[in-house]
C-alpha cells in the first residue's frame, strides 16, 4: 500500500484509474486532468486509452509532465500531418483499375504522423509505461477489440488512432489493427476488470448543427454519430458491474472541431480545464469517501 496523501487528507488510498476516450485532436483536453490530478498529489494506477487518448495516456505514462504535453503537442501537430493524399488509394476508391485500396489501405499516408511518434517514444515499450497504460484498437478484418498492453509503445499507438480509411491500419502479431474508436470508444471497462476503485472517464461532445461539408468532415459525423449510442451502452453496463465510482469528465464543444484544425488547441485546453472544474469536487469526494466505503461494503 502507498503512503497516504497528506495533501487531499485520504487515509486509505483506492486504486484509481483514468479512461480517455476517443476524440482525435479534441483529447488534448486531458491534460487538464492530468494538471489537476497532478496538483492533487492523486496517484494514478491505471492509464486507459483509445485513439486520440491513447496518444495523451501514452505521453503521461512515457514520463513527459502537463506542461510538457502542452509545449510538445503545440510544437509537434501541424496541418501538413493530414495533407499527405495516398493518390493511389483515393483513386482505388473511385475505381478499381485506376488505384487500389484494401483493408491494409488509407487515404493519407501516416509516414509524418509515425514520425512524430517515433519522435516522443523512441524504442519505449508498453509495458515499461508507469503507470500501468493499456490502449484501445480494432482488429479491421473481425471487428474485434483488441487491448495492447505489450511492444512498442509508437505502433501501439499508432494502431488505436489510425482512423480507417482515412489513416491505413498497421500489422502487429498478425493482425491488421486500427482505430479503437470502433469497437470501444470510451473503454471504461478495461478499467472495470482491472479492478479499479475509482475510474475518471474524459469523453468529447460536439453539439454542432452546421452541415459536415466534404468527404472527411461527412464522414467523421459518421462515426461519431454510430459510435456515441455504443459508448453509453458500455459506460452503463460499466457503471452497473462497477464497485465504488465512476465519474465522467464531459469535455464539450459548440462546433466542429476536426482532426486537421490544430489552430484549436487553446480552445480544447480551456474546454477540458471547464469540465474538470465541474468534476474535481466529484473527483476528490469519490477518493476520500473510499475508506469509508469499503468498510460499509465489508459490514453489509
Amino acid at each position: 500500500m502507498n503512503p497516504p496523501s497528506t495533501k487531499s487528507g485520504w487515509t486509505q488510498r483506492p486504486k484509481v484509474g483514468v479512461v480517455v476516450g476517443c476524440g482525435g485532436i479534441k483529447a488534448f483536453a486531458a491534460v487538464a486532468l492530468f494538471d489537476f490530478l497532478q496538483n492533487e498529489g492523486i496517484k494514478l494506477d491505471l492509464l486507459v486509452g483509445c485513439s486520440g487518448g491513447s496518444l495523451m495516456c501514452a505521453c503521461l505514462a512515457a514520463g513527459y509532465t502537463p506542461q510538457e504535453i502542452r509545449n510538445l503537442m503545440g510544437e509537434l501537430l501541424d496541418r501538413k500531418l493530414f495533407s499527405q493524399v495516398n493518390y493511389r488509394s483515393l483513386l482505388g476508391i473511385a475505381n478499381a483499375h485506376l488505384g487500389r485500396f484494401d483493408q491494409t489501405s488509407g487515404v493519407l499516408k501516416p509516414d509524418r504522423v509515425k514520425r512524430i511518434y517515433q519522435r516522443l517514444f523512441k524504442d519505449l515499450r508498453l509495458e515499461d509505461l508507469r503507470p500501468k497504460t493499456v490502449l484501445q484498437a480494432t482488429d479491421i478484418e473481425t471487428g474485434e477489440g483488441v487491448i495492447l498492453s505489450r511492444g512498442s509503445v509508437r505502433d501501439a499507438v499508432y494502431a488505436s488512432s489510425a482512423f480507417f480509411p482515412v489513416f491505413p491500419p498497421i500489422e502487429i502479431a498478425g493482425r491488421w489493427l486500427g482505430d479503437g474508436v470502433y469497437s470501444a470508444p470510451v473503454p471504461v471497462m478495461e478499467a472495470i476488470k482491472r479492478n479499479m476503485d475509482v475510474i475518471i472517464t474524459v469523453d468529447f461532445e460536439e453539439r454542432s448543427t452546421a452541415a459536415p461539408q466534404g468527404f472527411f468532415e461527412c464522414f467523421e459525423r459518421h462515426v461519431i454519430n454510430t459510435t456515441r449510442s455504443l459508448a453509453r451502452s458500455q459506460m452503463f453496463l460499466g457503471i452497473g458491474l462497477h464497485h465504488h465510482e465512476i465519474i465522467p469528465v464531459h469535455v464539450q464543444f459548440d462546433r466542429t472541431i476536426n482532426l486537421h484544425k490544430v489552430k484549436e488547441l487553446p480552445t480544447i485546453l480551456e474546454a477540458g480545464e471547464q469540465a474538470v472544474a465541474s468534476a474535481k469536487t466529484a473527483i476528490l469526494s469519490a477518493i476520500r469517501s473510499f475508506p469509508e466505503a469499503r468498510r460499509a461494503d465489508k459490514l453489509s
